[in-house]
């Protein structure tokens, strides 16, 4: 009973305060931030009102009985106040919609969430180009190539890159726009006291030492749970302009990253891939489906209607300058795209034994990476 005078006693008539804490009530999501969001907007009650829970204000959002449960525990437990200060002694915002901080193209998109949790530079509310750069998790070095080339000219039309600060393409497109001084933006799909996976941690370090910043629509204490990366992906679309999806598996979280984008009437773009990449199934689809196909940025500025006359059409991979033949001779078929070794193997007059053997020196010397019996060039 004491814990919770004081949790009343606390609460101010702070949306973000308040939002804040509410975040941290067990089964209480977007959806019911949004309910108790927009109900005080309309009905003008009183935070202090909200916290005794009176059963007139309960009505007027209205809550199912067990997150009223979960919140008068809540209040058992923790002090609104004391959450609040220890937010910003972590150098974590609040953004709240409506703020002047809370970007307004996410405050169109379907459902936004009606906080952010924050880290790192201010976010600009409307951004000239806000770019998402999205793709599968095992990046080759096709798509690694393709996500740094493309990332590279987006950033130096000006645009803000938006990631979900994975490894694999999120991690290519994070780190190529810290390369060119670019704002990038990471959403998490768990609270900042957690990272997943541990790998990622110097990324986000970079993009906060790099003037970048760090958003999440969960409390910090939230952990990393399958659902909560769908979510992730729907503010990522939200946040941007267009998405760019560079490569991408059949099944990918990709493609939910691109409904999204356009259930809120955002622009999706996707770039072709090698024929004989399961790793190009995905950007297929989405092309087959309707996305613009790009082969450099200047086809994403034309499609949000910029110039992008600057920027050479197409992209142009710098390939070996090689002596041997064999070699020579190895990489010619490959530049088609990647294939099995058997198919490049019948093609040549070497035996099996210097094929094998020229195969491992290219491979060691960056020339040519292996997957399985899958070859492919270094881009």
């Amino acid at each position: 009973m004491f814990c919770c005078y004081l949790a009343v006693a606390m609460a101010t008539e702070s949306l973000s305060e308040n939002l804040a804490a509410l975040s941290c009530v067990p089964g209480v999501g977007r959806r019911t931030l949004a309910r108790i969001f927009y109900s005080r907007k309309k009905h003008r009650w009183h935070w202090s009102e909200f916290w005794v829970l009176r059963p007139a204000i309960i009505e007027k959002i209205p809550i199912d009985e067990k997150i009223v449960l979960a919140i008068k525990n809540w209040q058992r437990e923790y002090i609104i106040g004391d959450f609040y200060v220890s937010l910003q002694q972590k150098g974590i915002r609040v953004v709240a919609i409506g703020s002047e901080e809370y970007p307004q193209l996410l405050a169109q998109s379907e459902y936004p969430p009606v906080i952010l949790f924050a880290q790192g530079a201010a976010l600009d509310p409307c951004p000239r180009l806000p770019i998402a750069v999205v793709g599968t998790r095992q990046i080759t070095s096709y798509g690694r190539f393709v996500t740094s080339a493309l990332t590279k000219q987006l950033c130096q039309s000006g645009a803000t890159i938006i990631s979900g600060c994975m490894y694999g393409v999120d991690t290519v497109a994070h780190e190529t726009a810290l390369e060119e001084k670019a704002h990038t933006i990471a959403v998490l799909g768990f609270g900042f006291d957690h990272v997943y996976p541990v790998s990622q941690a110097p990324v986000l370090q970079a993009i906060l030492a790099g003037g970048g910043t760090i958003l999440s629509e969960y409390a910090p204490q939230t952990r990393p749970v399958k659902g909560n990366f769908i979510a992730r992906n729907s503010i990522v679309a939200g946040l941007s302009a267009a998405v760019l999806v560079t490569e991408a598996a059949q099944k990918s979280g990709s493609h939910t990253t691109a409904q999204f984008a356009l259930e809120s009437g955002r622009s999706v773009c996707a770039v072709p891939g090698p024929i004989y990449s399961p790793y190009s199934e995905g950007t297929k689809w989405l092309i087959n489906e309707g996305a613009v196909l790009v082969t450099s940025a200047a086809d994403i500025l034309t499609e949000l209607g910029v110039d992008g006359s600057g920027i050479t059409a197409g992209l142009a991979p710098s390939l070996p300058e090689l002596t041997s033949p064999l070699e020579q001779a190895i990489i010619a078929a490959l530049q088609t795209g990647p294939q099995q070794s058997e198919e490049v193997f019948a093609r040549l007059t070497c035996s099996f034994a210097e094929f094998q053997a020229c195969l491992t020196k290219l491979e060691l010397d960056n020339y040519l990476e292996r997957m399985g019996e899958q070859l492919s060039i270094c881009y």
